[in-house]
Protein backbone atom coordinates (compact mmCIF):
# COMPACT_ATOMS: atom_id res chain seq x y z
CA UNK A 1 0.00 0.00 0.00
CA UNK A 2 1.48 3.48 -0.64
CA UNK A 3 0.92 6.09 2.05
CA UNK A 4 -0.18 9.73 1.00
CA UNK A 5 1.25 12.10 2.86
CA UNK A 6 -0.78 15.41 2.85
CA UNK A 7 0.58 18.85 3.46
CA UNK A 8 -1.12 21.96 4.71
CA UNK A 9 0.08 23.93 2.50
CA UNK A 10 -0.69 21.61 -0.46
CA UNK A 11 -4.46 21.91 -0.20
CA UNK A 12 -4.85 25.74 0.34
CA UNK A 13 -5.62 27.19 -2.74
CA UNK A 14 -8.92 24.48 -3.72
CA UNK A 15 -9.51 25.06 0.66
CA UNK A 16 -9.52 29.01 -0.44
CA UNK A 17 -11.68 28.17 -3.81
CA UNK A 18 -14.29 26.57 -2.04
CA UNK A 19 -14.41 28.46 0.35
CA UNK A 20 -15.11 32.04 -1.90
CA UNK A 21 -17.72 30.46 -4.09
CA UNK A 22 -20.56 31.38 -1.93
CA UNK A 23 -19.07 35.00 -1.55
CA UNK A 24 -19.31 35.14 -5.49
CA UNK A 25 -22.47 33.52 -5.36
CA UNK A 26 -23.85 36.74 -4.13
CA UNK A 27 -22.25 38.97 -6.74
CA UNK A 28 -24.41 41.25 -8.86
CA UNK A 29 -23.23 41.91 -12.78
CA UNK A 30 -24.22 45.59 -13.50
CA UNK A 31 -26.66 45.84 -16.23
CA UNK A 32 -24.19 48.55 -18.50
CA UNK A 33 -22.31 44.81 -19.06
CA UNK A 34 -24.43 41.85 -18.40
CA UNK A 35 -25.02 40.20 -21.67
CA UNK A 36 -28.71 39.14 -20.86
CA UNK A 37 -29.60 42.66 -20.15
CA UNK A 38 -27.95 44.26 -23.52
CA UNK A 39 -29.55 41.24 -25.29
CA UNK A 40 -32.91 42.51 -23.96
CA UNK A 41 -32.62 45.97 -24.38
CA UNK A 42 -31.76 45.28 -28.15
CA UNK A 43 -34.16 43.10 -28.38
CA UNK A 44 -36.94 45.70 -27.25
CA UNK A 45 -38.03 42.96 -24.27
CA UNK A 46 -37.47 45.78 -21.93
CA UNK A 47 -39.81 47.76 -23.19
CA UNK A 48 -42.82 45.06 -23.29
CA UNK A 49 -45.00 45.73 -20.04
CA UNK A 50 -44.04 49.50 -20.46
CA UNK A 51 -47.61 51.64 -21.53
CA UNK A 52 -47.63 53.20 -25.02
CA UNK A 53 -46.59 57.07 -25.19
CA UNK A 54 -49.52 59.32 -24.89
CA UNK A 55 -50.84 60.89 -28.69
CA UNK A 56 -49.59 57.66 -30.29
CA UNK A 57 -53.66 57.23 -31.28
CA UNK A 58 -54.12 60.75 -33.12
CA UNK A 59 -52.76 62.02 -36.13
CA UNK A 60 -49.72 63.69 -36.75
CA UNK A 61 -49.88 67.89 -35.90
CA UNK A 62 -50.97 69.91 -38.83
CA UNK A 63 -48.36 72.49 -39.38
CA UNK A 64 -50.20 74.42 -41.33
CA UNK A 65 -52.34 75.41 -38.23
CA UNK A 66 -49.83 77.26 -36.41
CA UNK A 67 -49.91 81.32 -36.93
CA UNK A 68 -47.94 83.07 -39.13
CA UNK A 69 -44.74 84.61 -37.80
CA UNK A 70 -45.54 88.83 -36.30
CA UNK A 71 -44.55 91.65 -38.23
CA UNK A 72 -41.03 92.61 -37.02
CA UNK A 73 -41.42 96.52 -35.41
CA UNK A 74 -39.64 99.16 -37.26
CA UNK A 75 -36.05 99.66 -36.06
CA UNK A 76 -36.76 103.04 -34.62
CA UNK A 77 -39.32 100.89 -31.92
CA UNK A 78 -36.68 98.17 -31.76
CA UNK A 79 -33.87 100.81 -31.15
CA UNK A 80 -35.61 102.28 -28.39
CA UNK A 81 -36.33 98.87 -26.21
CA UNK A 82 -32.81 98.24 -26.45
CA UNK A 83 -31.89 101.73 -25.19
CA UNK A 84 -34.52 101.18 -22.48
CA UNK A 85 -32.84 97.46 -21.69
CA UNK A 86 -29.58 99.04 -21.42
CA UNK A 87 -30.47 102.03 -19.18
CA UNK A 88 -32.42 99.81 -16.76
CA UNK A 89 -29.44 97.44 -16.70
CA UNK A 90 -26.95 100.65 -15.79
CA UNK A 91 -29.61 101.41 -12.85
CA UNK A 92 -29.50 98.21 -11.80
CA UNK A 93 -25.78 98.33 -11.20
CA UNK A 94 -25.35 101.36 -9.28
CA UNK A 95 -25.42 101.43 -5.70
CA UNK A 96 -28.95 103.18 -4.29
CA UNK A 97 -27.62 106.53 -2.49
CA UNK A 98 -29.04 106.76 1.43
CA UNK A 99 -31.49 109.19 2.12
CA UNK A 100 -30.26 112.26 3.94
CA UNK A 101 -33.73 112.60 5.94
CA UNK A 102 -34.99 109.79 7.21
CA UNK A 103 -38.77 109.28 6.21
CA UNK A 104 -41.40 108.80 8.65
CA UNK A 105 -42.55 105.45 9.28
CA UNK A 106 -45.08 103.78 6.66
CA UNK A 107 -44.21 107.12 4.65
CA UNK A 108 -42.10 106.95 1.71
CA UNK A 109 -40.38 110.45 0.18
CA UNK A 110 -41.23 111.27 -3.54
CA UNK A 111 -39.59 109.46 -6.16
CA UNK A 112 -37.60 106.75 -3.30
CA UNK A 113 -38.08 103.03 -3.84
CA UNK A 114 -39.85 101.67 -1.02
CA UNK A 115 -37.20 100.66 1.35
CA UNK A 116 -37.86 101.61 4.68
CA UNK A 117 -34.96 103.82 6.55
CA UNK A 118 -35.71 102.40 10.04
CA UNK A 119 -37.01 99.15 11.30
CA UNK A 120 -41.06 99.26 12.01
CA UNK A 121 -42.16 100.37 15.32
CA UNK A 122 -42.46 97.60 17.75
CA UNK A 123 -46.25 96.27 17.79
CA UNK A 124 -48.40 98.04 20.92
CA UNK A 125 -50.87 94.90 22.51
CA UNK A 126 -53.95 95.63 24.29
CA UNK A 127 -54.06 94.89 27.65
CA UNK A 128 -55.86 91.47 28.06
CA UNK A 129 -58.46 91.57 31.15
CA UNK A 130 -58.07 89.89 34.32
CA UNK A 131 -59.43 86.14 34.41
CA UNK A 132 -60.53 85.02 37.66
CA UNK A 133 -59.29 81.85 38.88
CA UNK A 134 -60.25 80.11 41.87
CA UNK A 135 -59.59 76.46 42.76
CA UNK A 136 -61.45 76.39 45.71
CA UNK A 137 -65.39 76.99 44.03
CA UNK A 138 -66.73 73.88 42.34
CA UNK A 139 -67.44 74.02 38.96
CA UNK A 140 -71.16 75.21 37.79
CA UNK A 141 -71.86 76.70 41.76
CA UNK A 142 -72.80 80.01 42.48
CA UNK A 143 -70.09 80.46 45.06
CA UNK A 144 -67.43 81.09 41.55
CA UNK A 145 -65.79 84.45 41.59
CA UNK A 146 -67.82 86.75 39.19
CA UNK A 147 -66.01 89.60 37.57
CA UNK A 148 -65.70 92.50 39.23
CA UNK A 149 -67.33 96.18 37.27
CA UNK A 150 -64.80 98.03 35.83
CA UNK A 151 -63.57 101.11 38.21
CA UNK A 152 -64.78 104.61 37.40
CA UNK A 153 -68.58 104.22 37.35
CA UNK A 154 -68.34 102.38 33.69
CA UNK A 155 -70.98 100.40 32.26
CA UNK A 156 -71.35 96.87 34.10
CA UNK A 157 -69.29 93.82 32.24
CA UNK A 158 -70.76 91.18 30.76
CA UNK A 159 -71.24 88.39 32.92
CA UNK A 160 -68.73 85.32 32.21
CA UNK A 161 -69.86 82.50 30.10
CA UNK A 162 -70.34 79.51 31.98
CA UNK A 163 -67.35 77.09 31.33
CA UNK A 164 -67.77 74.35 28.92
CA UNK A 165 -69.56 70.54 29.39
CA UNK A 166 -67.22 68.09 30.27
CA UNK A 167 -68.54 64.96 28.82
CA UNK A 168 -68.86 62.16 31.42
CA UNK A 169 -67.35 59.11 29.78
CA UNK A 170 -64.14 59.17 27.40
CA UNK A 171 -64.07 59.06 23.77
CA UNK A 172 -64.14 55.64 21.80
CA UNK A 173 -60.83 54.14 21.50
CA UNK A 174 -59.60 54.25 17.97
CA UNK A 175 -60.30 50.70 15.63
CA UNK A 176 -57.82 48.05 16.30
CA UNK A 177 -56.09 48.43 12.57
CA UNK A 178 -55.14 51.66 13.79
CA UNK A 179 -53.63 50.84 17.04
CA UNK A 180 -50.76 48.38 15.17
CA UNK A 181 -47.78 48.83 13.28
CA UNK A 182 -48.39 50.52 9.81
CA UNK A 183 -48.34 47.76 7.00
CA UNK A 184 -45.20 46.38 5.30
CA UNK A 185 -44.90 48.15 1.93
CA UNK A 186 -45.03 46.16 -1.11
CA UNK A 187 -41.69 45.13 -2.63
CA UNK A 188 -41.93 45.41 -6.38
CA UNK A 189 -39.56 42.89 -8.12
Amino acid sequence: MRHVRFRAGACMPQVLTLAMLPALAGCTIPKAVNPVEIYRTVTGAVDEGRPPPPGLDRGRPNLASVPPRPERPPPEVRDAISAALVANREQSRAALAPRAVPARPGQAAPGDPAIPASPPARASLAGAPAIPWSDTAPRGSDTAPRARPPQGGGPAAAPEPAPPAMPDLAPAPPPPDLLGPPPRPELRP
